[in-house]
């Protein structure tokens, strides 16, 4: 009697156990029955703070799908066995919650399969025979509803912004497209619609944008759970609000720096133009300062910039000559010749470079470049093409050689001038010393 009486209550705190929903940190599931007949069906419900994908399995059971979409709430068909148990298993796959945290983990929930008395039994082995018989009874035969089969459809019938334009032009089954904006666009709106719609649609509305590759993903979840994702890729290019001139070109500053090759020696840094805050490459060694610029053909480079003088010097550009790296300056003052050599265009590697060429047909395989070092030294240097090398150069100004040989040349004039001076004076000198000692001789003789 006692052990009637305990497994009687034990029975009865397993039946409200399967009756209050299993709760989780992130989600929560609940079966409509904690028992059913053999091979019915009951739900499962599944709750959360949340959205996303659930995969449902059954064991001893039959789920109506194996995956299915929760915003919030959901729910799945279960067909039981013909007995024992039916245990589900929901597992979060893709979902995240309201607050931005991932929903994760697995939940289960069982629910118990009637086991037919030996009573009902025998009613029903006697109305069978009495049916068999040929009385006048008769049999209810009870028709299972069929399950009907859910659409899965997850394909968009139209995907828009509200600027720019898709690359390629949109197409249901095509899933990846790019757009091309400036930055004084600072946000977009996605518009899509469900070519099914029992579908269901996450990932539209405004988005703010930023300078560089801005991604966005609009999934599509048919009414059986399956997903489909489209992404847009949104390229925003700065577009320049500051300018300044060289070489009788406007030249836009550009502050985003994310894409370029940032050249050794050189840190980012913050200088101030027109009392704006501008993005700078600065190399104190060379003391050197570049910007970012943007020609009027939207081409964009690095160029030296002179804050001194807030003013573009020249595009910055590199050789290298005998492992060492030269930067290619222009002189404060370009002359056109120096030392009668011609002003012309010299090739290293592959970059062209402002230079001068000797006149003289054996000097033809050497010019003259102006250059800066890795040590920030400017100078002056002589380029010999056939073995590809630079020695230092010093070059003398046409006026400073003319007037050093005006020098050389008064000075030559001038001691020579002295010179002969002082030879008449002391010819001079000696003549009358000699007459004199003449005169004495003779007079000597008379007396």
């Amino acid at each position: 009697m006692y052990k009637k009486i305990i497994g009687l209550f034990l029975f009865s705190i397993m039946m409200l156990g399967q009756m209050i929903p299993v709760q989780a940190a992130s989600f929560s599931v609940k079966a409509s029955k904690s028992t059913i007949s053999p091979n019915s069906t009951f739900t499962v419900s599944i709750s959360t703070q949340g959205a996303g994908q659930f995969n449902v399995s059954a064991s001893n059971g039959k789920v109506s799908s194996g995956s299915v979409w929760v915003d919030g709430s959901g729910s799945v068909s279960v067909t039981g066995g013909s007995s024992g148990t039916t245990t589900v298993t929901v597992t979060a796959v893709d979902a995240t919650g309201y607050d931005e945290t991932p929903i994760t983990g697995s939940h289960t929930v069982s629910v118990k399969i009637k086991t037919p008395s030996s009573g009902s039994n025998s009613s029903s082995s006697h109305s069978s025979s009495h049916s068999t018989s040929g009385s006048s009874s008769s049999s209810t035969v009870t028709k299972k509803e069929p399950e009907v089969k859910k659409s899965s459809e997850n394909n968009l019938s139209s995907l828009s912004i509200s600027t720019g334009k898709l690359s390629p032009a949109f197409s249901s089954d095509k899933t990846s497209y790019q757009v091309d904006l400036t930055s004084d666009v600072e946000d977009i709106t996605i518009t899509v619609k469900a070519k099914d719609s029992k579908a269901k649609v996450s990932g539209t509305g405004k988005k703010e944008l930023h300078i560089g590759e801005n991604i966005f993903k609009v999934t599509v979840t048919a009414e059986n759970g399956s997903i489909k994702r489209y992404t847009l890729s949104v390229i925003v290019t700065e577009k320049p609000t500051q300018f300044l001139t060289y070489d009788n070109q406007k030249l836009g500053i550009l502050n985003d720096l994310s894409k370029t090759d940032v050249s050794k020696g050189f840190d980012k840094t913050t200088i101030k133009i027109d009392n704006k805050d501008v993005t700078a490459l600065q190399n104190k060694d060379m003391g050197l300062t570049l910007l970012y610029l943007q020609n009027e053909k939207e081409e964009t480079g690095f160029y030296i910039y002179d804050t001194k003088k807030n003013k573009v010097l020249s595009p910055f550009e590199t050789i290298t000559v005998n492992g060492k790296i030269y930067i290619i300056v222009s002189p404060d003052n370009i002359p056109d010749s120096i030392n009668n050599l011609a002003k012309t265009t010299i090739k290293i590697g592959d970059k062209q470079v402002n230079g001068w060429k000797f006149n003289e047909k054996e000097l033809s395989s050497y010019s003259i470049v102006y250059l800066m070092n890795e040590d920030g030294q400017k100078n002056y240097y002589s380029y010999d093409k056939e073995e590809g090398t630079l020695q230092r150069y010093t070059i003398i100004d046409d006026n400073t050689s003319n007037n050093l040989t005006a020098y050389i040349l008064a000075g030559t004039t001038g001691g020579f001038f002295i010179t002969t001076i002082i030879f008449s004076a002391l010819y001079y000198t000696f003549k009358k010393k000699s007459i004199a000692s003449v005169k004495a001789y003779y007079e000597s003789k008379n007396y």
